[in-house]
């Protein structure tokens, strides 16, 4: 049915872009002391792009997807006006629950303005003829589509390397970090912390999840939050946490040597092709430039 079509047309187009954004964009050492920070680094984001990063190349993939669609007759509906930041702004911000003052102060465990809820995916509705250009199913499409044309513009998918390879093992390092008995035995000590204050939660993502604060931020909210951070300086659990997920990321890396320098090196290249898409389209045509400076003689005074 053409209902049925349009919204499977819709939910298609979303998932390529949410696709794109995702695939763009993954012996302990002595402990450190005090709570570390949002902005700490783990070894494994040398290798892979940051979330800021990870919008960029996002941002380029929209502008040429527009521009192969167009090339071919076709009109996305979609804007090609760069997308915000929305989410954590580094891969550290919230991995291990709330660690931002300055965000619990204001927003509790809520994002504020980088809140997923304020930036709903665009989910348009697409006629069979621009499916068929974007995936390359349609006789006058070109080979593998436009998402194929886009992917290979932007150096996504190099041979000998696999960009998403920091980001798979990253997830992995997590997995290990979380079972890990240091990890297990600061994350009691914080829960203590909080139940001795008067919240019962057994991890510190447990809070985030909590049902109580998802409408609007209540001072309970901001409350909690600021136990919440006290009891992670007070335990070390973030200094721990990240600690040990290093040491676990870098026998990664030891491990992987070369498929990661090839990687990086990828995401790398990727990264210089998208900023220098979104810097054309962000200039103006040349022969705007030559009007401008033309322009700008005549009005100059007389030597």
């Amino acid at each position: 049915p053409p209902a049925l079509l349009g919204d499977t047309m819709r939910r298609h187009l979303a998932a390529l872009l949410t696709a794109a954004t995702a695939f763009i964009a993954s012996c302990a050492q002595a402990l450190p002391s005090d709570t570390a920070s949002a902005a700490s680094r783990l070894p494994l984001d040398d290798y892979q792009h940051s979330p800021t990063q990870t919008l960029t190349v996002s941002n380029a993939y929209r502008v040429l997807l527009i521009r192969c669609a167009r090339r071919h007759g076709r009109t996305l509906p979609i804007s090609a006006s760069p997308r915000p930041l929305v989410g954590p702004r580094t891969w550290m911000e919230r991995r291990y629950g709330l660690t931002d003052a300055a965000d619990a102060a204001s927003y509790g465990y809520g994002l504020g303005p980088r809140d997923p809820a304020r930036h709903p995916p665009e989910t348009p509705d697409l006629d069979p003829a621009t499916i068929a250009v974007i995936t390359g199913t349609g006789d006058k499409a070109p080979p593998g589509g436009c998402q194929e044309q886009t992917r290979k513009a932007l150096a996504m998918a190099p041979a000998g390397a696999d960009p998403s390879l920091p980001q798979h093992l990253s997830m992995l390092s997590f997995q290990s970090s979380r079972t890990d008995h240091r990890v297990q035995a600061a994350v009691k000590e914080w829960s203590a912390c909080m139940r001795a204050a008067g919240h019962s939660y057994a991890t510190p993502f447990d809070p985030m999840a909590d049902p109580a604060f998802r409408d609007g931020t209540s001072e309970k909210e901001l409350a909690t939050a600021r136990t919440d951070l006290a009891c992670k300086k007070r335990t070390n659990l973030v200094g721990v946490w990240l600690s040990v997920e290093s040491a676990y990321q870098r026998t990664m890396i030891a491990q992987n040597a070369t498929a990661l320098q090839a990687a990086k090196r990828a995401n790398q290249a990727t990264l210089r092709l998208a900023q220098e898409t979104l810097d054309a389209e962000t200039r103006p045509p040349a022969s705007a430039s030559a009007s401008a400076s033309a322009s700008a003689s005549s009005d100059s005074p007389a030597d």
